[in-house]
């Protein structure tokens, strides 16, 4: 019997490190992305035998930042994954990108290899806030890359905004959505999220100039009018969207489908049964590459890159200890950096051409290669094309001995107890505006809500934070007022 399934791909590499940001991603050399991609590759195919009877229904390819990988990178693992998992006709394949790391050669290739929606990380149209989130690109790198992905033939676009960010006011918040909302086309996603300050940023050894809690609070309510306003409705708490362009990668994970993760740190629930990968590169690349692999290299390269970074972080703290403000102490270190970045941003701008202009000839081949194959693909049995591909790649898509490399390369795996399960259920599906329902709780787990939950309900509804449909099977969604204070809410469902 088949059944559906959601792939995850991480892509652990970015140009540069936002201050905010947690996840497992880093700036690393060409040759470490390109021992990475080729493990990656292994382990698609050397997974995928496990699945053969589910249909890939959406695969998400994050980071980090995708988008510095080469487009020949990218099509390499697109081939791969379309030749070793069965996908669906109408697939939804998302990727991430940066817009200071996006070219038209690259946009063409995403579109070319079977990429079919893109979200493009804009955060703020302000320069100077996006300055403080130690982001690479202006609203000006933006503007370009999104007009590169409506040329490129996209329509499904996904655009990524922050609130509550460091210089961030009111107005300026406003001036970002209305920023977004006047491009033409509009995106059919947007995702609006208010900054958290995580515990092993920078940003958290930092004294920040964030917006204050009624100002935070502000913002969020007018995400929901003005998007509402446009034509966008609320799905997620955090997520809007046009008629029908959901993502459907972010409901499989709110309403606990199966999804698997590809690469480093990602993390895998199937049937209930949840694991992550491992997070070391160099281990990982050993492992999926075996005698081919530069493990040692790398792992000397990572060490090296990490120790610069963390004499530059410590450094910066430093400094911002002798400063009262982060603006005093930037100003003292760029003061001495001018000189040399004048001397050094021509140069660099010229190596970027020259090596975009190499790669451009081999990449347009690759291109072509993909449209030529997509089109023979989309033949009279384009019913069966998954399944095709499936078969011709079954000789890549095996190995003499997966399980022993498999069970190293993913960790903490566990059979999800039953009450986990459930609660999963009610905060992840609480996060959705159309809430949860008894019925399908019943039919999962052959239990009621207030068996579980008792007095849980009557408290919130009374709070007027759940609104409660329904007789013989009831319904929950939050309201309006639990929407704001949904944490309060989840609390009370943990058992």
């Amino acid at each position: 019997m088949e059944q559906n399934l959601s792939l995850y791909l991480h892509i652990p590499f970015c140009v540069r490190k936002c201050l905010y940001c947690d996840f497992l991603s880093g700036p690393q050399s060409a040759d470490v992305q390109e021992q990475y991609v080729e493990a990656l590759c292994r382990e698609i195919q050397e997974t995928s035998p496990e699945y053969r009877e589910y249909q890939v229904v959406s695969v998400f390819i994050g980071g980090g930042t995708p988008s510095v990988l080469l487009p020949e990178q990218t099509i390499r693992i697109m081939e791969t994954l379309k030749s070793c998992f069965i996908l669906t006709n109408t697939c939804e394949i998302s990727m991430e990108m940066n817009p200071g790391t996006v070219t038209p050669e690259k946009m063409n290739a995403y579109r070319a290899c079977g990429i079919n929606r893109i979200s493009i990380g804009l955060q703020s149209a302000n320069d100077g806030e996006l300055k403080a989130l130690g982001r690479i690109h202006t609203c000006a790198d933006f503007l370009k890359a999104y007009e590169m992905a409506v040329e490129a033939g996209f329509t499904n676009i996904n655009v990524d905004l922050m609130s509550a960010i460091p210089e961030q006011t009111l107005k300026s918040y406003q001036e970002t959505l209305q920023k977004v909302l006047a491009l033409q086309p509009q995106p059919v996603h947007i995702s609006a999220y208010s900054l958290i300050v995580e515990e092993g940023t920078p940003f958290y050894e930092q004294e920040l100039n964030l917006p204050d809690e009624e100002t935070e609070r502000r913002m969020y309510e007018i995400t929901d009018d003005i998007l509402r306003n446009a034509g966008y409705h609320r799905y997620e708490i955090s997520n809007y969207a046009k008629a029908g362009k959901e993502c459907v990668h972010n409901k499989v994970y709110w309403q606990r489908g199966n999804y698997l993760g590809l690469g480093i740190g990602s993390a895998s629930l199937i049937q209930n049964v949840r694991f992550h990968n491992m997070t070391d590169i160099s281990s990982y690349v050993n492992l999926m590459l075996g005698e081919n692999s530069t493990g040692n290299e790398i792992e000397n390269e990572i060490e090296n890159a990490s120790k610069e970074h963390g004499e530059k972080f410590q450094a910066e703290k430093d400094c911002l200890k002798k400063s009262n403000t982060e603006k005093d102490c930037l100003k003292k270190n760029n003061a001495g950096k001018n000189d040399l970045k004048k001397e050094n941003a021509e140069k660099e701008q010229v190596e970027k051409l020259t090596a975009e202009k190499e790669q451009v000839e081999k990449v347009n081949a690759e291109i072509e290669n993909v449209k030529k194959d997509n089109i023979e693909k989309n033949s009279a049995e384009e019913g069966n094309t998954e399944k095709n591909n499936m078969e011709s790649g079954n000789a890549a898509c095996k190995d003499k001995n997966p399980g022993k490399k498999l069970k190293k390369l993913r960790e903490e795996v566990q059979e999800l107890p039953v009450e986990e399960q459930m609660e999963e259920f009610m905060f992840l599906g609480l996060r959705m505006m159309e809430g949860v329902s008894e019925r399908k709780f019943f039919e999962n787990f052959g239990r009621r809500f207030e068996e579980v939950f008792p007095g849980v309900i009557e408290k919130h509804e009374k709070l007027g934070l759940l609104e409660v449909t329904g007789e013989e099977f009831v319904h929950l969604k939050l309201t309006s007022h639990g929407i704001d204070v949904s944490n309060q809410v989840f609390v009370d469902f943990m058992l």
